[in-house]
């Protein structure tokens, strides 16, 4: 699960949207038909009221690695700044990577209102957000490596053959760590990647992450890939060796009325500065998405084909521009067929593009 030099295509499953049900058949059928890769959404509550979900995405993961034989599933992402403590991320995760070795993937980021909230908590500054996921990402990565360093020396839990027998302390700002220790700690390096837009979130990425989860469109991704490039150079990191991640949106139906239909679920999602709105409620959401995102601006925002091959184009255009991991986020009417037609139709282009490039 390191970075490769080529390029992959997976499968976005969304948490929101889809019924731990649904998406357990849809990644079934997604590796059977090729894909062996998944970024999966990490939410309490969803960006629309209407027939949304609130899956527990952890559990939903250990489900659907058991009934896959070598999918990855990585969350695309968890937020480690209020209503998940960073030791706990680290120990679930480690427990996940347990049960399905080299499978298992994180992403973290700061985070919107409508998941922590709910839980009681204040929504703060975009500074603040930032701070808390830099203090979990360093939790984290420390609870990792001492779990995985004692035991290699082959320590028992007398803990003789470590100078610090994995334990682990941490003073920040926000977030406390006393003698914690990964009793089951991770088989293996678990890849952690981080969602950033804004200039220190990215450099912040490039410092302590092995990746980039980003929305930068194509055309806009080389001002934030020249950033994380060269704050990963300043650490003493190999840029080529870092994910840059993207999940463009494709609604796909021979239908095209029915495809644009199929992306009113993610209106919410383009309301302006959305990351940084204080509204936690989905129905608030929903109706000051219908009040102020136009039809014209979800239709920008979703590539809305009605021939599956009509995406290969604009997917190549993220790996031109420097993108190694796509994970398409289909929010078609039929996602079994999206499926099917995307793994007999685009996959193959993009698997003998691959070969022909090594």
């Amino acid at each position: 699960m390191t970075a490769s030099n080529h390029n992959v295509v997976g499968y976005w499953a969304s948490q929101e949207q889809y019924s731990m049900q649904d998406l357990l058949k849809f990644v079934i059928e997604a590796e059977r038909c090729g894909l062996n890769t998944c970024l999966t959404s990490d939410h309490f509550h969803p960006w629309w009221h209407d027939n949304g979900h609130g899956n527990f995405t952890w559990v939903w993961m250990a489900a659907a690695a058991e009934r896959t034989k070598n999918m990855q599933f990585i969350t695309g992402v968890t937020a480690a700044v209020y209503r998940y403590n960073p030791a706990i991320i680290a120990q679930a995760f480690a427990s996940l990577d347990v049960l399905y070795p080299g499978r298992i993937g994180l992403g973290v980021g700061t985070g919107e209102a409508m998941n922590e909230v709910p839980l009681g908590f204040d929504w703060p500054s975009t500074d603040i957000r930032l701070a808390r996921t830099t203090e979990a990402i360093k939790i984290i990565n420390t609870l990792w490596k001492e779990g995985r360093s004692t035991r290699s020396k082959g320590e028992d839990n007398s803990g003789n053959n470590s100078d610090n027998n994995g334990f682990v302390d941490f003073n920040g700002d926000y977030f406390k760590i006393k003698n914690a220790k990964l009793y089951t700690p991770p088989t293996g390096k678990i890849p952690l990647y981080m969602a950033a837009v804004g200039e220190q979130a990215i450099k912040t990425a490039a410092k302590y992450t092995d990746g980039l989860i980003t929305l930068a469109k194509p055309d806009k991704a080389s001002e934030t890939f020249e950033m994380f490039d060269k704050a990963a150079v300043k650490e003493g990191k190999d840029p080529a060796s870092l994910e840059k991640i993207a999940k463009p949106k494709i609604s796909y139906s021979e239908d095209y009325d029915k495809a644009l239909k199929s992306t009113e679920f993610w209106r919410a999602s383009l309301l302006e500065d959305v990351f940084n709105l204080d509204i936690s409620d989905p129905r608030e959401l929903e109706q000051k998405a219908k009040d102020e995102v136009s039809d014209e601006k979800l239709r920008q925002s979703t590539l809305i084909i009605t021939s599956i091959e009509d995406c290969i184009k604009p997917l190549e255009e993220y790996f031109k521009a420097g993108y190694t991991r796509l994970y398409p986020h289909s929010t078609s009417p039929d996602e079994i067929k999206f499926i099917q037609d995307f793994c007999a139709k685009v996959l193959p282009y993009f698997n003998e593009r691959n070969q022909a490039s090594r």
